[in-house]
């Protein structure tokens, strides 16, 4: 899946072109914020992810269609990609002791808030439709481990005494969905390499 490895190539660029960026503490939204010397870098990365994720969960759902709510592997997808096209077109507010929050900056928040927490929805859903199937118990249930790992990190970052961490904590949560979107990537590329009807939500008997 290459949405993922677009983001992280761009969030690389920027940080490394933005003197003075700290990984540990800086949350990834500064390097495309109001007044960033290099905000397009990232502004662009949120986009193009928003916009090439969604190809991936259309591919999420039709493995699962057959199932009764499936559709919400679609609609928390389409929410996902929204969330981030909506994030990059939105900048944040630069933090500083004066700042004072914009329209934009709000509205950027509140776009990838909404994006982060529909991933994690729209995996957990999928994981959960997956767990009786015998090729993706295994998997289905290390996703729902990841993914309460995941929701705890994001929660945790957003509290405002642990902002000298906000870095570490999104990419340790931001690490571990790649993870989980690059593993149900190869796992259904591997289903249809092997001839299973996996894209009509039902396996060979």
């Amino acid at each position: 899946m290459v949405a993922p490895v677009v983001l992280i190539a761009l969030i690389i660029v920027g940080a490394a072109v933005t003197s003075g960026y700290n990984h540990a503490s800086e949350p990834i939204s500064q390097l495309a914020a109001n007044g960033s010397p290099h905000p397009a870098w990232v502004k662009t990365g949120f986009i193009v992810y928003g916009v090439m994720i969604l190809g991936f969960g259309v591919i999420l759902y039709r493995s699962v269609r057959n199932h009764r709510f499936a559709w919400l592997v679609l609609l928390f997808y389409i929410l996902h990609g929204v969330g981030f096209l909506l994030g990059g077109v939105f900048s944040d507010d630069v933090r500083t002791a004066e700042t004072v929050s914009t329209a934009s900056g709000i509205l950027h928040n509140v776009w990838i808030i909404i994006g982060c927490s529909s991933f994690v929805a729209a995996m957990l859903s999928f994981a959960w439709l997956k767990r009786n199937d015998p090729t993706w118990r295994l998997i289905a249930r290390i996703f729902i481990v990841f993914l309460v790992i995941i929701l705890l990190t994001f929660a945790v970052s957003q509290i405002p005494a642990f902002s000298p961490a906000e870095g570490v904590l999104q990419r340790v949560y931001g690490f571990l969905s790649v993870v989980l979107i690059e593993t149900a990537a190869i796992r259904l590329l591997i289903s249809q390499k092997n001839g299973q009807v996996e894209f009509a939500g039902v396996l060979p008997k």
